[in-house]
């Protein structure tokens, strides 16, 4: 009797986020089609032409619906079985983009389908990387204690980033570091993560604040921390080294190596993306 209960409530929750997902999306191309509907045009026409960006979307959801389906109808080992081929066709989707890609501002990551629809691999990839990495992971001689197995997790997860960085479309590559989550509650090292965050606040706080200023505040948080540790230091040197290296690394961080990113690596419209953030 509980598993019948378990199997009706499961199954309503399911159709729950199903009917949430079909109101949002209408609430969606309802908002697109407020905007960009002109009164003298025919409804039928617009809505079915597919020359504007509501009939897109209006087709676009009613695909993501077929697929949706799909996924909740195919049984799982299906995605279990093909999750390495479905990453595989990711990855050879984006090195595409190169041949026979489609620049939309200055971003050289989409493949023209014709239509007026253009389709973005490094977004389709995220999917297919979460099940290759979720594959790894669960596999019952992965032993993610193991340094191996952790450096292969890693370049299952940042491999579609370096591709789309070199596709100049950093922002959707750097949301492949979110898998570094799923790797930490796995096992991964914590410091990674405390490295890694730490490296993302010094960057944002190297755009939005003044360089002399931040530059000072990094000192004075070095002062501070090496007055309060005083009596630590004299039982272990190496802490007052750990600080001092800290220390020059943010202020040379901050001062150096942030403009030289923003003047040598990113492309103008990048910089602006971020700086009109």
């Amino acid at each position: 009797m509980r598993k019948t209960n378990n199997v009706t409530v499961s199954s309503s929750i399911d159709w729950l986020s199903v009917w949430i997902y079909i109101l949002l999306v209408a609430v969606g191309i309802l908002c697109i089609f407020m905007v960009e509907y002109k009164p003298e045009s025919d409804l039928l026409q617009t809505f079915l032409g597919g020359k504007t960006n509501y009939s897109k979307q209006l087709m676009f959801a009613g695909l993501s619906m077929v697929i949706a389906l799909f996924i909740l109808l195919a049984d799982s080992k299906f995605f279990t079985a093909f999750a390495n081929l479905f990453y595989a066709f990711g990855v050879v989707l984006m090195f595409a983009t190169f041949v026979i890609g489609k620049e939309i501002n200055g971003s050289k990551s989409w493949i023209p389908l014709g239509g007026g629809f253009n389709l973005q691999p490094v977004e389709l990839c995220k999917i297919f990387t979460a099940l290759a990495l979720s594959k790894y992971l669960s596999r019952q001689e992965t032993n993610f204690n193991n340094t191996r197995s952790q450096i292969i997790a890693i370049a299952l997860a940042l491999f579609p980033l370096l591709v789309s960085t070199l596709q100049h479309e950093l922002g959707l590559g750097l949301v492949y570091t979110s898998f570094f989550i799923v790797m930490y509650r796995e096992g991964l090292p914590p410091t990674l993560m405390i490295i890694g965050g730490s490296v993302g606040v010094l960057l944002i706080a190297s755009i939005i604040v003044e360089p002399n200023t931040l530059a000072i505040a990094l000192t004075v948080l070095a002062v501070l921390l090496i007055y309060v540790l005083r009596r630590q230091m004299k039982r272990n040197r190496f802490l007052l080294r750990w600080i001092l290296g800290i220390w020059i690394f943010s202020v040379g961080f901050q001062r150096f190596a942030v403009p030289f990113i923003f003047n040598n690596v990113f492309k103008c419209y990048q910089s602006t993306r971020i700086f009109n953030a």
